[in-house]
């Protein structure tokens, strides 16, 4: 499975090393924000990739950069909150995201079997980085970068392993095994997994990897995404039972274990049903700084310009709006920004009838619309998705093609 970092055509190398570089998080090396010289050196060497290698006119290279231009539009509305350096980023990530997009679109340089050992290899490498820090907690050290440990995070066992934090590491793990199960789905051509075909041959050692990480990671996001994936078991033919059964298991078996974060994760879940901000923030304030935006931005002022071209860089940090609870989805960029946003993510990263589409509006998965690294990361992962999905008839014909020519391969 390590053969695929190092052999093959150099662009799959290349887009190998860069979609695993862009979510692994070395904190001795790049800070607790996750963005360092690692980063650093992925956006700049993917826009010379892009420049030199990848070019191609599309709708991803189109709707990037007319996002791009409307944010140098509406910063440039705004000079005394301008700065370059924010733009620079922003034209750093979106061509990032570009450049992956013609390397899986254009050059194909992934085949599906490719892929699923890049997410195989991104979860057991995440597992073992988690089992080695549990261990060094539970032997009474809370710092010890060799092993990406150098913040007390005061949650008995829960770790952050090879990510930011708790809710990052969540976040990353649920993207990247639903990666795992869909393209493994696409291959097989039968429709969904059930539970037990999970725990079940070649799956059941990454399944019970994945359940691990999120039961034991210390992190409310971790519940809240094990809830959201459960989704995917419920179809056509049994969500008459499967509905009622889920209910059953949220509402009087979870909250028996007494579990602070499943506590919290539930809490959270039954305070955003109000859709009220309030009622967010007292069930859980850490979580309502993540939910409060998307509650806010449904009771905006839409008479008000500046709800549509935003208040220009850095608004909502420059006037804690995120810790006072009182920020949006688009107090910098504004209103229009937001919605090409959303063209750009299921234009090319999402399908809009898709599992996939819950996590982004649940804010789970990653896409276009900030300048966090990892949310970038997360929709190269999610176009992976996507990708394989819409080609999914011609790989499935090479996979018949092979089992004519070795019916032991089948």
């Amino acid at each position: 499975m390590f053969s695929i970092l190092y052999k093959g055509k150099s662009l799959t190398v290349y887009a190998t090393w860069l979609i695993i570089l862009m979510g692994v998080c070395w904190l001795p090396l790049e800070g607790r924000g996750g963005f360092g010289i690692i980063k650093l050196g992925c956006l700049i060497s993917a826009v010379l990739v892009l420049l030199f290698r990848a070019f191609s006119i599309n709708k991803a290279f189109l709707i990037g950069s007319f996002y791009l231009v409307w944010q140098f539009f509406v910063a440039s509305l705004h000079p005394e909150t301008f700065r370059g350096s924010t733009l620079l980023f922003s034209t750093g990530f979106v061509y990032t995201y570009v450049c992956f997009y013609n390397l899986l679109y254009v050059d194909k340089v992934f085949t599906i079997r490719h892929f699923i050992a890049i997410t195989k290899l991104v979860i057991l490498a995440f597992f073992v980085v988690c089992i080695i820090q549990q261990c060094v907690i539970l032997a009474g050290r809370t710092y010890m970068p060799a092993v990406n440990l150098i913040q007390v995070l005061g949650r008995g066992i829960g770790c952050n392993s090879l990510s930011m934090e708790p809710s990052t590491f969540a976040r990353t793990m649920l993207v990247v095994y639903y990666a795992y199960v869909k393209c493994n789905e696409y291959i097989r051509g039968e429709g969904s997994y059930t539970v037990k075909e999970l725990f079940q041959g070649e799956h059941k050692r990454i399944t019970v990897c994945f359940l691990w990480m999120m039961c034991t990671m210390g992190s409310g996001t971790a519940f809240v995404c094990l809830i959201a994936f459960a989704l995917y078991f419920v179809r056509k033919n049994n969500w008459y039972y499967i509905i009622p059964a889920f209910l059953i298991l949220y509402f009087y078996v979870l909250p028996m274990f007494n579990a602070e974060q499943l506590d919290r994760a539930t809490s959270v879940i039954n305070a955003t049903t109000t859709f009220d901000q309030q009622t967010v923030e007292n069930a859980d304030g850490s979580a309502a700084s993540r939910i409060s935006p998307l509650i806010n931005s449904f009771n905006v002022d839409l008479s008000n310009e500046n709800t549509w071209f935003g208040y220009g860089i850095d608004y909502a940090r420059n006037n804690n709006m995120i810790l006072k609870q009182t920020a949006t989805l688009f107090d910098d960029y504004g209103l229009i920004s937001y919605i090409i946003s959303i063209v750009f993510n299921f234009s090319c990263a999402y399908r809009l009838k898709s599992l996939g589409a819950l996590f982004l509006i649940m804010g789970l998965a990653g896409g276009a619309g900030t300048n966090i690294h990892y949310n970038w990361w997360l929709m190269m992962v999610m176009t992976c998705i996507k990708y394989f999905y819409e080609t999914r008839e011609e790989y499935l014909t090479d996979e018949v093609l092979l089992c004519n020519v070795d019916e032991a391969s089948c």
